[in-house]
């Protein structure tokens, strides 16, 4: 148990301690603040990857998943041959041992931060953003992977209906996650001068949303917008008040039809396809190849090493390449709609209101599932240019 207690305190500590001495030296260099924030984002992206890997490497390497269920009573409830409480402890506990390094990071780089951006919003915060996003990533996963293993358990079926219910899993929790992401944060309804405001630009911009809310951004300095609009008759609008504060009426409308622009092309659907195909291609190699040799030689490790390769080469190179493909789409869409000129101002003042580096290397933008701003400027007018010419060949 003590062994236990260590591994835990060197998860918190060490994060910590690392990112505090990395986010200090940050501080004192003396490049533009859109550079400093971009070497800290870098180095924060690597580790979102590392850390809760080596986390639940640790898990498995002191035997805390089997401390934690060892007491837990065999002949507790069942739903579809899932023992529930076993499962619950699981999530839990790999939800609580990830999250530590992360909020350990969150904490150690989130003054520095506010001391470059001079943000007002406390660390807790910064910390809480974190935990809503894992408790939902760790949520959708928790249902998607319990699903399936009652699926598995309780109903013989072919591989190819094992891999469509994964399908079905998979593009449920795609379809929620923006519902879910939104609202685990605060947000109120957008009233007065500011809603017509919206409401009018959305109009503009071809959109009628069910209903606007406005999200805080000013403490943060956060400038973002966001369309909840996955399923039909249920679809909302999400921007920040400095978002409202930054941006003129044409900025605003065009930053709006981007958002537009990923429902009309049904992106998170093209990305619950990818991940299914992925993960299905998966599961079924594995059974058909069979990696049991690798369980038995390394163990936990033998079976958990390739599942992570599989993800980085999903989550970083598959899905992050498909996601720059659709930031580019929805520029396009949000240059036709609202006019290219506003989409480029839009991208600038976004880039100056963020505090975000122009340009940045390839596998950043992968990781980031966002292109540079100067490439998006830069693919938006190298279509103008195209079009020019043809119109000038033409005449």
């Amino acid at each position: 148990m003590f062994a236990v207690a260590v591994f835990v305190l060197v998860l918190a500590v060490v994060p910590f301690v690392g990112f505090r001495a990395y986010a200090r030296r940050i501080e004192t260099m003396e490049t533009p603040i859109d550079d400093r924030l971009h070497r800290l984002n870098r180095v924060q992206q690597a580790a979102g990857f590392g850390l809760p890997a080596l986390a639940i490497l640790g898990v498995y390497a002191f035997g805390l998943m089997d401390r934690a269920t060892a007491h837990i009573d065999t002949a507790g409830p069942e739903l579809f041959g899932i023992d529930v409480l076993e499962f619950a402890v699981t999530v839990l506990v790999s939800f609580g041992v990830v999250a530590v390094p992360l909020v350990a990071m969150a904490l150690g780089t989130y003054p520095t931060v506010r001391s470059l951006r001079e943000t007002t919003a406390s660390a807790w915060r910064s910390v809480s953003r974190v935990v809503a996003v894992l408790t939902i990533s760790i949520g959708t996963a928790g249902l998607g992977i319990g699903g399936f293993i009652a699926l598995v358990s309780t109903v013989s079926v072919s591989r190819l209906v094992l891999v469509a219910a994964l399908g079905v899993l998979v593009f449920v929790g795609f379809g929620l996650s923006p519902y879910l992401l939104v609202f685990t944060r605060t947000h109120d309804s957008l009233e007065g001068q500011r809603r017509e405001r919206v409401e009018r630009l959305c109009e503009a911009a071809g959109y009628s949303p069910r209903r606007i809310y406005l999200l805080d951004g000013e403490s943060t300095k956060t400038a973002t917008a966001l369309v909840a609009g996955t399923l039909p008759g249920l679809r909302y609008v999400f921007l920040t008040d400095y978002l409202l504060d930054e941006c003129d009426d044409a900025e605003l409308r065009a930053i709006l039809a981007h958002e537009f622009g990923h429902v009309a092309g049904r992106h998170l659907w093209q990305r619950g396809m990818l991940t299914v195909a992925v993960f299905g291609v998966w599961a079924l190699v594995a059974q058909q190849v069979g990696f049991g040799w690798l369980a038995a030689t390394f163990g936990f490790v033998g079976y958990f090493i390739p599942l992570i390769g599989v993800y980085v080469l999903y989550r970083v190179f598959l899905l992050g390449g498909l996601a720059r493909w659709q930031e580019f789409r929805a520029d396009a869409y949000a240059a036709s709609t609202a006019g290219r000129e506003a989409m480029v101002d839009a991208l600038e003042t976004l880039a100056d209101a963020n505090d975000v580096r122009l340009e940045a290397g390839l596998l950043y933008s992968l990781a980031t599932h966002h292109p540079p701003i100067a490439a998006r400027i830069a693919a938006l007018r190298d279509v103008a240019d195209g079009e020019r010419s043809r119109s000038a060949s033409s005449d």
